[in-house]
């Protein structure tokens, strides 16, 4: 198992795997990281086959042989593998695909007129790339795919995932928002910037959307309102809906991690 933290690191992996000296890659991270963004962007140039969520099994086997045709060594990649597995046919078809063998031989038997002219057998030496939101180790067919993979975790801290964030976000005000909380959190995805983006452009309360994605204290953005409303500590503390001790507590915990907003908001010392 590999594991990686950066989205250099990520990327440096995905040339790799366009090198096409791996047979087959999987890779698990929580969603939204753009995992399967930054790999489309990699394989660009080899036109990867793209699979997400359901396909028939019938659909899959003609696509793969079509392709098959075109580039024998081709790479197949498949997003939402969960979907793929409800379906024993496709099962039956994602471990031949996945074969350790360099050369592999993909059958489907059927009696369906859908299949036309295509042969109910082929040869390819493609390489697979499966991204996973989780993996399950209770799914037996997962296992048995997982032990003809080299498997990779991508986890990079929310500060990483920020730092991405901002090579395409164009909002300071969002992206500064976030950075304020960021660091209380270990949930952050690229698509919080993109849903507070829509709801700031509609007029509605963005804020909160961020703070719930991230999971965070609301009392924290509560104080950080108070902060920008008020001019005292007095004041902050007399409209704060918690207790003064809550307060000040929650107040330093904010600080803690911002302390540019002592300065900002002169906030004094605290009790």
């Amino acid at each position: 198992m590999i594991t990686i933290k950066s989205y250099n690191d990520y990327r440096d992996v995905m040339k790799a795997f366009k090198s096409k000296k791996l047979n087959l890659l999987t890779v698990v991270s929580r969603g939204g990281l753009g995992k399967t963004f930054i790999s489309e962007e990699e394989l660009t140039d080899e036109a990867p086959l793209i699979f997400t969520g359901h396909v028939t099994p019938l659909s899959l086997y003609k696509t793969l042989y079509e392709k098959s045709k075109e580039d024998i060594e081709f790479i197949a990649v498949f997003d939402d593998v969960d979907a793929l597995m409800l379906n024993k046919t496709n099962v039956a078809l994602l471990k031949q695909i996945c074969d350790t063998r360099e050369t592999k031989t993909i059958k489907y038997f059927t009696a369906s007129p859908l299949l036309g002219s295509t042969p109910s057998e082929f040869e390819t030496k493609c390489k697979v790339l499966m991204l996973m939101n989780d993996l399950k180790p209770e799914d037996k067919n997962l296992q048995a795919l997982m032990t003809r993979s080299h498997l990779m975790h991508f986890i990079p801290e929310d500060v990483e995932v920020l730092n991405n964030m901002k090579t395409f976000a164009k909002d300071k005000t969002i992206l500064d928002f976030i950075e304020i909380y960021a660091s209380f959190s270990n949930s952050l995805n690229l698509r919080c910037y993109k849903r507070a983006e829509e709801l700031k452009n509609a007029g509605l309360n963005w804020k909160n959307s961020i703070i719930n994605d991230l999971k965070v204290d609301q009392d924290l953005l509560s104080i950080h309102n108070l902060l920008i409303k008020y001019k005292t500590n007095t004041e902050r503390e007399k409209h704060f809906k918690g207790s003064r001790m809550t307060f000040y507590r929650k107040l330093k915990i904010l600080l803690s991690k911002n302390p540019q907003l002592k300065k900002i908001y002169n906030v004094g010392r605290i009790k």
